[in-house]
């Protein structure tokens, strides 16, 4: 058997559990797993770890996992924090290849918990046993009836098994789900509770629940993205697969940002960041925990959509005018009844109108008409998904009212997503059962309908210019700080293949000057970021003795100087645009492309994506941004040179393949000129990550 096949089987299936730490009290929560374990009726032998009890909750106890007789899959540990170590010492002597602990106190209390817990991490390494945890709210496996978890929810009757696998960095939510999943009839493949994920994260889990033919779709709560490399190849796989992983993520709020030095890093806050990385990995960002249990049939057996093109099709119009301005406010577009539906309703003697609804008035409760305007609406080359509402006829006649859909929307090539207006328990059964989606809110609906049309297939990494990497590496690796000055950050742009305007570094007034006038005279200080707002800048200089004059004016400002940096200005600018590039701490590597000036961080429009992007795709973020219509050549004015603002997009992205990693940089401003005429930058920041 394979490492991850023991692995797997150790952690869902196990042939017998230790609970470390049992409790003779069966209310206790050391004390629930035993009694939930026997309650729902999990068949492998369960031995409980008291060394102060010969039995616990009638069953023969042990003092150490050592004493027991027979093999241990699977141990979970409840004891106090300060013994956890050693527990795990023990189960790796025994052989027992996965431990989860429920034990908190390690690194969510802070410095000292934190120590504790990177030296049971290594403890465990060496005895040979993977992690859950700690602070975990454990393992269930309705399959085989492993309920190892303390959680209350399990106090539940019967424990329906399904096709969703969820893992959750909050045990709460463990809970939380199995009990609504429950009351709408919605079965679980696996269920996990990482807590800290000292060992076994989010994405190493992911990677395992890809082969599992039990698990159909990937749910994820997360409150911060702790392996992002491991879980971006992971949620490829699962995609490749045809199981769509799907999350929802806290952390919405930008808190944090000031603590960036470039306007990138506080235009591309952590919300931008986490969904630029979802999307380039083809995970589904859900913004409501509804949509976790009510979205996955979007997915299953669709592939991304074309487009965010959407029909409603409707009996009552209240209740679909507040899904479908919802689904405008996210940015989809509501597509009116096309030809081919006005045709197939005129067969019924119907006539509709032409608004954004496909409204079928109580007409369409008559029978056959409300299923010919689905089966036009689902064979439609312009729509990529459908939205049906249904009224009152929910409610008092479920048979009646969602028989159409069933039969429409079984099998189709797009997805359905049923919004039942009045509260219709019976008819969205009806629907679960039939495996569409169905939503008691419109919010709900509209959410997972745009989690599904925003979803795309991952997106390929770019090509490597390994000269332009290594000419890059040269410059970072011997760079006297982790904070260049510019001089040293542009040198670095530009051999990654940015065009730099001309410029000299003097270091008194009377040097000689040596490039192109008219210029701008700056004060070169890697602890100054900002210049212009200390006044440290002098633009529109055109001979050497105003150079001089201003030099020495900008060194009695600033005595930390290292130099002035003498640059040429460019000429025939057409306008300014911001390209930054951070290292986020939880997506990793991201690259931005904005409007530019000292008004960036202001206006916050800007397109973000994981890094590196290849030249195809800076040029959609340039398309994206707002702000950057004027260059694009808006309402027919001339257009700027957007492919190679592509080129230097794509150039400074490549800041993510080096070898010493990159915190953040920012050219604010990128000038453009006219078409094909080029670009040039002439201002640089780069700090690297200190050695």
């Amino acid at each position: 058997m394979s490492d991850n096949a023991t692995l797997v089987r150790a952690l869902f299936t196990p042939r017998a559990v230790a609970l470390i730490g049992a409790s003779a009290d069966p209310t206790k929560n050391s004390g629930r797993p035993q009694r939930f374990l026997k309650a729902h009726g999990y068949t492998g032998d369960v031995y409980p770890i008291n060394p102060g009890r010969d039995e616990v909750q009638g069953v023969p106890a042990f003092k150490s996992v050592a004493d027991v007789p027979g093999p241990v899959d699977h141990a979970f540990v409840m004891v106090p924090a300060k013994h956890v170590e050693d527990a795990i010492r023990d189960c790796g002597a025994k052989g027992v290849p996965v431990a989860t602990i429920y034990s908190d106190g390690f690194a969510e209390t802070g410095d000292e918990g934190r120590k504790m817990q990177e030296r049971l991490v290594a403890t465990a390494r060496k005895a040979g046993v993977r992690l859950i945890g700690p602070n975990s709210m454990g393992v269930i496996h309705p399959a085989s009836s492993l309920t190892l978890s303390v959680n209350a929810v399990l106090e539940m009757e019967g424990i329906k098994p399904g096709g969703l696998s969820l893992i959750s960095q909050s045990g709460t939510i463990l809970g939380t789900l199995l009990s609504r999943g429950a009351a709408r009839g919605i079965g679980f493949a696996r269920m996990i509770g990482v807590g800290n994920e000292s060992d076994l994260g989010v994405g190493e889990l992911v990677d395992l629940l890809v082969d599992d033919p039990e698990t159909k779709a990937i749910l994820l709560f997360i409150e911060a993205v702790r392996d992002g490399a491991v879980l971006a190849a992971a949620s490829r796989r699962a995609f490749a697969a045809g199981k769509p992983v799907i999350a929802y993520k806290l952390g919405r709020s930008d808190a944090g940002r000031e603590l960036a030095l470039s306007h990138s890093g506080a235009i591309a806050g952590p919300a931008k960041a986490a969904d630029a990385y979802f999307k380039a990995h083809a995970i589904a960002r859900v913004e409501m925990l509804e949509g976790l249990l009510e979205s996955p049939p979007l997915f299953l057996g669709h592939p991304p959509a074309k487009g965010k093109r959407v029909a409603v099709v409707t009996t009552t119009g209240g209740g679909a005018a507040s899904v479908a301005d919802r689904l405008g406010l996210l940015g989809a577009t509501l597509v009116p009844a096309p030809d081919s539906v006005r045709e197939a309703l005129r067969a019924h003697g119907l006539e509709i109108g032409r608004g954004p609804l496909v409204d079928l008035t109580m007409a369409g409760t008559r029978e056959g008409v409300y299923g010919a305007a689905l089966e036009q609406l689902l064979a439609a080359d312009e729509i990529d998904a459908v939205v049906a509402v249904v009224g009152s006829s929910g409610q008092f006649k479920p048979e009646l009212a969602v028989a159409p859909i069933v039969e429409k929307a079984a099998g189709a090539s797009k997805p359905v997503a049923a919004f039942i207006a009045p509260q219709a328990d019976k008819s969205l059964a009806l629907l679960q059962d039939a495996g569409i989606a169905n939503f008691r809110t419109p919010e709900a609906c509209a959410d997972a309908v745009m989690a599904f049309l925003n979803r795309a297939a991952p997106r390929p990494l770019p090509e490597v210019d390994t000269y332009a990497k290594e000419k890059a590496d040269a410059l970072t690796s011997r760079a006297p700080s982790a904070l260049l000055n510019e001089r040293e950050a542009s040198l670095v742009f530009e051999a990654l293949g940015l065009p730099i305007a001309p410029a000299q570094v003097i270091m008194s007034p009377g040097e000689p000057i040596a490039v192109p006038f008219p210029v701008a005279v700056k004060v070169l200080a890697r602890d100054i970021q900002h210049k212009t707002e200390r006044g440290l800048v002098r633009l529109g200089i055109d001979t050497p003795e105003g150079v001089w004059d201003a030099a020495e004016q900008l060194l009695q400002a600033a005595p930390e100087a290292e130099g002035i940096l003498v640059q040429s200005m460019a000429q025939g600018v057409m306008g300014e645009v911001i390209a930054g590039y951070r290292l986020d701490q939880e997506a990793g590597p991201i690259v931005l492309v904005g409007p530019g000036g000292v008004m960036a961080e202001v206006y916050d429009d800007a397109a973000v994506r994981t890094a590196p992007v290849d030249e195809d795709e800076a040029m959609k973020m340039i398309q994206e941004v707002k702000g950057l219509a004027p260059i694009r050549g808006f309402r027919g004015k001339p257009a700027g040179d957007l492919a190679a603002l592509a080129k230097a997009v794509a150039a400074l992205s490549n800041l993510a393949v080096l070898d010493t990693p990159v915190l953040e940089a920012e050219i604010n401003p990128l000038m453009i000129r006219g078409e094909g005429q080029g670009v040039v930058a002439v201002d640089a920041l780069l700090r690297l990550k200190p050695r």
